[in-house]
């Protein structure tokens, strides 16, 4: 199990400081403030600092006291495999659908399915998710989020 955190630690801290790396070769500065790669240049050094100092805890952490089992039982891994295959789709549906459609089935379904919550707070949750989250970014953020393709959705506004 240790050996397992340290290749997945390590693993981290390259992609840090890979990911800070590139951002060098963009604009870090510029004369109204941070340029296009501050802001990868700064989430790679803080991702590449927190993985050394979680290695630095595995590594002066007595090993008697790592869990035994690495891999999910049986249910972990369907809602593993859960997760994946829904971001899958949204990636895959959010263009034709919409963002709004899309993201909402989205959270539907994690919730439904991992959530256990009840059904009028997953129903809340799915919609200010969705249709709350698209208005804040079209109306306050100027930030366009991807409309249906599909003409007959595309009039409704979604």
């Amino acid at each position: 199990m240790r050996n397992a955190y340290l290749v997945i630690g390590t693993g981290f801290v390259v992609v840090g400081l890979y990911a800070a790396w590139e951002a060098l070769g963009m604009t870090l500065f510029t004369e109204i403030g941070p340029g296009s790669g501050f802001f990868p240049f700064s989430l790679g050094v803080i991702l590449a600092g927190l993985s050394m100092v979680w290695l630095i805890g595995i590594i002066a952490r007595p090993t008697e006291g790592a869990g035994q089992d690495f891999l999910p039982q049986r249910a972990g891994v369907g809602r593993i495999a859960a997760i994946v295959v829904s971001l899958f789709l949204f990636a895959l549906l959010a263009d034709t659908l919409g963002f709004q459609l899309t993201m909402f089935v989205f959270l539907l379904f994690l919730l439904v399915v991992l959530g256990r919550q009840n059904p009028l707070v997953t129903l809340h949750i799915s919609i200010v998710g969705s249709f709350g989250i698209y208005y804040v970014f079209k109306n306050w953020l100027d930030v366009q989020l991807p409309a249906s393709s599909i003409e007959f959705l595309r009039n409704l506004g979604l």
